[in-house]
């Protein structure tokens, strides 16, 4: 039986999102653009799932949902979609935003980006940010929760911030690793775009969307028949919402991810005496609930990790869509985080179903592991 910990790259999709995925396909398999009366399911499924997200991020009166492929074309519709907005102003983006608001923001044309630094804990920092701030500021882009540390960012300071020093600018959140995990409300928060993604919450790949608040303009990356209000032309993923719908309807508001992710952290402080966690306190409110960075020392982040697959132990050492193409996490420099550190970072990262007696089982299998692989150092 194998144990499976890297629920930040991906989720297992669970048997409510699989049964309403094979109906859709099977009974439900109508276009919603379609004018006749079957076809009002699948309509309806999905404007039942609109009203499910904007409750659920508590977004303001009139905001809207546009269905997407997933978490990077949401925010690179919420980025190159304002352009226009861009031309000659400045774009600031955090230090460890994932690759898909980084290179939106990087991509966009007349435009100055401009990176948002850490502090050592992983957030951004607030002072910097300050000083950043002003009237030629268009665009802002913070993600909720880090992906590689579980960091959980100080939102809400940074809406108060944007709507002091430079309320014109467009706010957007990446919240693809905080959707569900960590309470979200556009209104307190001063956002003004949200991005999330089905497969980190146990629904499908190939199903994410953007919340856009009243007044939000974008202009289209994708044209042809005018679905989604002209935002996002395709026939909608009727199939994956569908699944969107039933993992949001049936995740649970009360779990034991904390519980499990402290078994786990203290579990290891106490077994190897050098772990240093890169992030926030584990017990702290900066801190997600299903997110654990840790470093094992000397022992390297790849070494371990196979390790741990050979005993049937999945766990992460990053980002799973860079993690092949660097070698030490771009979040963890940022960070300042020491290089023997960086390179001996694991991710551990949790979901609902996970138990304490599979903590311990990889509280085992870590020890051994250690005692083994840590005699060896590179030189």
């Amino acid at each position: 039986m194998s144990i499976y910990l890297d629920n930040s790259a991906t989720t297992r999709p669970c048997e409510a999102a699989v049964e309403q995925m094979l109906h859709a396909m099977r009974e439900d398999f109508y276009n919603p653009s379609a004018l006749y009366a079957p076809a009002m399911g699948p309509e309806k499924m999905m404007k039942k799932c609109r009203e499910q997200i904007l409750q659920s991020v508590h977004a303001p009166q009139g905001s809207r949902v546009v269905f997407l492929s997933g978490g990077t074309e949401a925010d690179n519709l919420a980025i190159l979609g304002q352009q226009k907005k861009c031309r000659g102003k400045r774009i600031l983006y955090s230090a460890g935003e994932h690759p898909a608001v980084k290179e939106a923001c990087q991509a966009v044309d007349g435009a100055e980006a401009v990176v948002l630094p850490y502090t050592r804990e992983g957030l951004v920092d607030l002072a910097a940010l300050e000083n950043l701030l002003d009237e030629s500021v268009a665009l802002i882009c913070v993600m909720q929760v880090n992906n590689e540390t579980g960091a959980i960012q100080p939102l809400e300071e940074i809406g108060q911030l944007k709507k002091r020093l430079c309320p014109q600018a467009h706010f957007h959140v990446d919240g693809v690793q905080g959707y569900l995990r960590v309470p979200f409300d556009m209104k307190a928060m001063g956002a003004d775009s949200y991005a999330l993604s089905g497969h980190k919450i146990h629904a499908p790949k190939g199903i994410g969307a953007l919340v856009m608040s009243p007044g939000m303009q974008v202009n289209p990356r994708q044209v042809g028949g005018g679905q989604e209000s002209m935002i996002r032309s395709g026939t909608e993923n009727t199939v994956g919402i569908a699944g969107l719908l039933a993992a949001i309807e049936t995740f649970p508001k009360e779990h034991s991810m904390q519980q499990v992710k402290m078994h786990l952290y203290e579990g290891l402080q106490k077994l190897i005496p050098g772990a240093r966690v890169n992030g926030p306190r584990p017990d702290s409110a900066s801190a997600a609930p299903h997110i654990l960075n840790i470093s094992l020392p000397p022992v390297r982040s790849e070494t371990m990790l196979h390790a741990l697959e050979g005993m049937k132990i999945y766990v992460g050492i990053g980002s799973a869509c860079s993690s092949h193409k660097q070698k030490v996490s771009a979040v963890l420099k940022a960070m300042h985080v020491e290089q023997a550190l960086a390179e001996s970072a694991l991710r551990f990262s949790f979901c609902p179903d996970n138990t304490m007696e599979e903590m311990n089982t990889v509280l085992e299998a870590v020890q051994k592991n250690y005692a083994l692989l840590s005699r060896f150092q590179r030189r």
